[in-house]
């Protein structure tokens, strides 16, 4: 008995001791409060945070922004519309002038027609057309003779105006050749009587062989804004690419000498020189920039399927009848011999 009796006694002192300590420490042991659970639940009042997630704040976000972008859109587009329209209308005005410039190179006159016995090539900047005629046999040795590049230096009119008489009157030798004349391929700068073309490009600095800038509006030998930016340049590379000519010769005048070559080039330099009187010599020594020249373009361009002599003959101030005349037969005599 004392055995039972001791140990129900002391469990149930020792409750009401734990007892007593639960309610007198309860703010310094947090361990209690899992009874305090309770709190949370007013805490859990909080599930009104579940109120935000059925914000239809962000659905409400979302709306607008997809109809504000829209809207923007549509000033947008019609700024757009409204810029480019007059863009348009802006680049429309210069095409008239600028098309030989900006179209793609050497498109003046497209595919020529070689059989016909007179080619307009294209139209110098103020509209004059370049030509060209044929004479001779076709099927001959192609010759191609140029009377202005310059167009204060026109005395080469001279001479393919008598090289027009002599084939048109039966007296030239071209059983064997089919010889081409273009008398001018500055006939703006011949009508004004100055070097340039109209747009004050010297246009034998404006060939793309070696072309580079040089100076600028108003300088004599201005290149111009690109190689073949002109329309007369491009015009007349249309027309050698085409024609591919065994001999070309380009008319300069003040200089009065025909510039040494070697080999088949430096032979038919050396007879031409020989009929006409003039002296083999280096030119314009310090005198300018030698870049974008015609001939020595052609050279370039016509060496890469035949053995071709395209060359300068640079006359004197003034051509006398008598020269005229020799200089008609030196282009002939070469025609032949070749």
């Amino acid at each position: 008995m004392p055995r039972i009796t001791t140990p129900a006694a002391l469990l149930l002192a020792g409750a009401m001791v734990l007892a007593a300590c639960g309610t007198s420490d309860a703010d310094a042991v947090p361990a209690t409060p899992a009874a305090t659970a309770l709190p949370p639940s007013p805490t859990t009042a909080a599930p009104t945070t579940l109120a935000p997630p059925t914000t239809l704040a962000p659905p409400t976000t979302v709306a607008p922004p997809t109809t504000a972008p829209p809207t923007t859109a549509a000033p947008t587009t019609s700024t757009t519309t409204t810029t480019t329209s007059t863009t348009t209308t802006t680049t429309t005005t210069p095409p008239t002038t600028i098309p030989p410039t900006t179209t793609p190179p050497f498109t003046i006159a497209g595919l020529l027609d070689l059989a016909a016995p007179q080619l307009t090539l294209g139209l110098s900047i103020e509209g004059r057309p370049i030509v060209a005629e044929r004479h001779g046999t076709l099927g001959g040795r192609r010759v191609l003779v140029i009377g202005v590049i310059h167009g204060n230096e026109d005395d080469g009119v001279a001479i393919i105006e008598q090289l027009r008489a002599r084939a048109i009157g039966g007296t030239a030798p071209l059983e064997t050749v089919e010889l081409w004349l273009v008398e001018s391929m500055n006939p703006d700068g011949q009508a004004a009587q100055i070097r340039q073309n109209a747009r004050q490009v010297d246009l034998n600095r404006n060939f793309p062989h070696n072309w580079g800038p040089i100076g600028m509006v108003g300088d004599s030998q201005y290149a111009g804004t690109g190689p073949a930016s002109e329309p007369e340049t491009q015009a007349m590379v249309n027309f050698i690419e085409q024609l591919r000519p065994d001999i070309a010769i380009w008319y300069h005048q003040d200089a009065n000498l025909v510039i040494p070559s070697t080999g088949r080039d430096g032979r038919v330099r050396a007879r031409y020189a020989e009929l006409t009187g003039l002296p083999i010599a280096d030119c314009c020594g310090g005198g300018g920039i030698y870049t974008g020249i015609a001939a020595t373009w052609a050279r370039n361009e016509l060496k890469q399927d035949s053995d071709a002599v395209p060359f300068i003959v640079e006359l004197p101030g003034s051509l006398t009848p008598e020269q005229v005349a020799s200089h008609a037969d030196a282009v002939l005599t070469i025609s032949v011999e070749g």
